[in-house]
């Protein structure tokens, strides 16, 4: 750009021109994410035991594992996930509410434990993508998570 150039500009249009590239790209993530995520959401039994090619959190090549976002005790849809990741999930679900080691659970408590894993999956993928379009998502479940753990009858179940 010459001096000259420089000195036409107005920086005005510039500057909205730069926001509206950021809008662009930030429903770009958000469309992104929200396809990833629906497709997490409505699998299939037969779908979840089907790996890709790489892992779903940091898009690595290497060897890759099945990860039950729930648990296998709680839900059957997986997550590809390459070892690093899958262990650091895996490690993650032992932290949890001490229910979550029991089969037989209530259909809240279910619930909790699959959005806690979409939780710990979207913090990790934000982590490893440095796309906190992940983070901000993994934020907006916690109440949810909170509420479906506290809840002590499990024939009471809202869902707003």
């Amino acid at each position: 750009m010459t001096q000259e150039q420089i000195f036409s500009l107005d920086l005005s249009v510039l500057v909205n021109f730069k926001i509206g590239t950021l809008r662009d790209d930030t429903l770009q993530c958000i469309d992104t994410a929200e396809n990833w995520l629906n497709g997490i959401l409505n699998q299939s039994l037969a779908e979840s035991r089907v790996k890709k090619e790489k892992c779903e959190i940091c898009n690595s090549e290497s060897t890759s594992e099945l990860h039950h976002v729930a648990g296998r005790k709680h839900d059957f849809r997986t997550i590809t996930s390459c070892k690093t990741c899958h262990t650091e999930l895996s490690e993650s679900q032992k932290t949890w509410d001490a229910r979550w080691y029991k089969t037989n659970q209530p259909q809240s408590l279910n619930y909790a434990f699959f959005l806690l894993g979409l939780h710990d999956i979207l913090l990790l993928k934000s982590k490893k993508t440095a796309n906190s379009i992940y983070e901000e998502l993994a934020k907006k479940l916690r109440q949810e998570i909170s509420t479906l753990l506290k809840i002590e009858d499990p024939k009471v179940l809202i869902v707003k």
